[in-house]
């Protein structure tokens, strides 16, 4: 499984709270049209954010970065923070709902 991953510093955890939402619906409209395998959007009551997003192969994830690629982009012109990325593989990943079926 592959990964995207964006780590965003807001100036507050206030600023970070009034974005998210804007993250969720940017990435969420991505599950169907791309085939995401995952979506976690985690928030710390510093003003970070943490978005995890994950694609079963490389065709996914560049059809998410033609179709969605430039969410940061449009995030800047609205909202104050600093980001930085990666794109990875998923060496591990665990989850008890997954376990559960």
């Amino acid at each position: 499984m592959l990964s995207k991953t964006y780590h965003l510093k807001f100036p507050s955890l206030d600023a970070a709270q009034i974005a998210v939402p804007f993250v969720i619906e940017a990435l969420g409209n991505a599950i169907p049209t791309c085939n995401l395998s995952g979506l976690n959007v985690l928030i710390s009551k510093e003003g970070d954010v943490s978005i995890n997003v994950f694609f079963p192969a490389i065709g996914e994830l560049k059809n998410f970065e033609k179709k969605h690629g430039g969410f940061l982009d449009t995030m800047k012109k609205t909202f104050l923070f600093k980001s930085t990325g990666f794109d990875g593989v998923c060496i591990f990943n665990f989850d008890r709902n997954e376990e559960a079926a």
